[in-house]
């Protein structure tokens, strides 16, 4: 991609997103960012918006009240070769914002729950929840699976306690931890029997409240590149099921830690190339396939 700051994107190549966007850029595809609003107005993310709802004060309003949500929208799907900043990792998606938080960053499990079925209902293919302690939430978990019902994913950040959590493992939700430039768990990136996989955390640049640009720390941010890979596989095979996604995008990540599976990386860093070509030719019955069967 042509723009102008591409090079301080460390994560983008990390995950290998140029690579899968030779297949996609995940047009087609809606993300539903349930945060503190997006900045609808930014240059880099203006074009890929559609409308959303605002959970806390029951109206059309998505105006980001704390800056977090257009950080999230960006690090997902900041728009690419438009002569700003730099891009997300699945560009050409739209993104719907859904405002849960007040101007705190606090939000109730009821509006997060409301969200999630406003977004299944209103046709968004993947959800993103950068917020701590949803993993927990039976209430948001019946949402989920909603959602799932309906063919959408929802990606959950690990959180950022630096500590084990002991929420339990859930199909309900696919939980990203945090990783640096060398695929090591950042200090902070919480633990636990429920994470999933890990993906970028650290010095993520993304877009910012009033048109600016930031770097940006946290499993708030591997939450929504993980979404944006599923996105990237969901443009590239609509028929992929979540069980599908599910399986491919844990099948493809780069094993880190403990051999297979672990608390720390779940089953390791995403790879977005390599989940996009396996969801490319994944024919849905657990195995994949580029030859019919008789």
């Amino acid at each position: 991609v042509s723009d102008p700051s591409y090079s301080s994107s460390w994560a983008l190549p990390n995950i290998a997103a140029p690579t899968a966007w030779d297949t996609t850029n995940g047009s087609g595809i809606t993300i539903a960012i349930l945060d503190s609003g997006v900045d609808a107005a930014h240059p880099d993310l203006a074009k890929n918006l559609v409308p959303g709802w605002n959970f806390v004060d029951n109206n059309s309003n998505t105006s980001d009240v704390r800056g977090h949500g257009t950080n999230v929208a960006g690090a997902a799907a900041m728009l690419a070769n438009n002569g700003t900043g730099s891009a997300g990792v699945a560009w050409g998606t739209k993104i719907m914002p859904l405002r849960i938080s007040n101007a705190e960053g606090t939000a109730y499990f009821s509006h997060i729950a409301q969200a999630v079925n406003w977004a299944a209902d209103k046709g968004a293919r993947v959800v993103n929840l950068s917020f701590n302690g949803v993993s927990g939430s039976s209430t948001v978990k019946s949402a989920a699976d909603y959602m799932r019902s309906k063919g959408g994913v929802v990606v959950v950040s690990a959180g950022n306690t630096s500590g084990f959590q002991s929420y339990p493992a859930s199909d309900s939700f696919l939980v990203a931890a945090a990783t640096d430039s060398s695929n090591n768990k950042t200090s902070w990136s919480s633990y636990g029997e429920y994470v999933d996989v890990a993906a970028p955390g650290l010095s993520i640049y993304t877009t910012a409240n009033g048109g600016s640009y930031a770097k940006v720390s946290g499993t708030s941010f591997s939450s929504p590149s993980t979404a944006a890979t599923v996105a990237l596989m969901m443009a590239a095979n609509p028929k992929l099921s979540p069980a599908d996604v599910d399986k491919i995008i844990t099948a493809t990540a780069l094993d880190r830690g403990t051999a297979g599976w672990d608390q720390i990386y779940g089953y390791g860093r995403i790879d977005a190339a390599k989940a996009v070509a396996m969801a490319k030719t994944y024919a849905g019955t657990g195995t994949t396939s580029t030859t019919s069967t008789p």
